[in-house]
């Protein structure tokens, strides 16, 4: 229910700009084509901001923004139902409800590599802000490094391997936690 007070537009902005990458992706995910995506994606943000005031700021803004782009996506189906690509109706639902629970663990999945990350120790840090901050190719990486081109690649595997454990062990820690 919402409340008596409207939240701030600065609120509008700041959530819109948090999440609209997950919101893209999450529309992109319900339709045949990126146009289409990026038309929905607009109206969205249109009807969010109409809706704005209806807002309750103790909801999720995600979830809340993904149940209109929803039915943003159903309704542009609808006016588009010549078009053979659209998934039907049920189909749709489906996606929709399993891609607003996959943005929760893969969020989940971010903040766990951000505390893996400050765990590594400082040349592991180093060597994954060349390779991919400074979008390094192997073969520069190796130069800089004074390493062959094999040993750079597997250095960076290593760390890789490192954190993919991590994290793993890290959210399934989370998880038994929540349980």
């Amino acid at each position: 229910m919402p409340s008596d007070t409207a939240p701030s537009p600065e609120l509008f902005v700041q959530l819109l700009a948090e999440n609209q990458r997950a919101l893209n992706a999450f529309i992109a995910s319900l339709t045949p084509s990126q146009a289409d995506a990026d038309d929905i994606l607009q109206e969205t943000c249109v009807t969010l901001w109409k809706k704005w005031a209806e807002f309750d700021a103790s909801r999720d803004f995600y979830r809340w923004a993904c149940g209109i782009a929803h039915y943003e996506v159903l309704r542009h189906r609808r006016k588009s139902a010549t078009d053979r690509l659209w998934f039907d109706d049920e189909v749709l639902n489906l996606l929709a409800s399993q891609m607003v629970e996959d943005e929760g663990l893969l969020e989940l999945r971010r903040d766990a590599l951000d505390s893996c990350l400050q765990k590594l120790c400082v040349d592991d840090r180093v060597l994954l802000e060349m390779r991919y901050r400074q979008d390094m190719t192997s073969e520069t990486l190796a130069a800089t490094l004074g390493k062959t081109t094999r040993t750079a690649r597997r250095m960076v595997a290593r760390v890789r391997r490192l954190l993919q454990h991590c994290i793993d062990v890290t959210v399934k820690g989370w998880g038994s936690a929540n349980a």
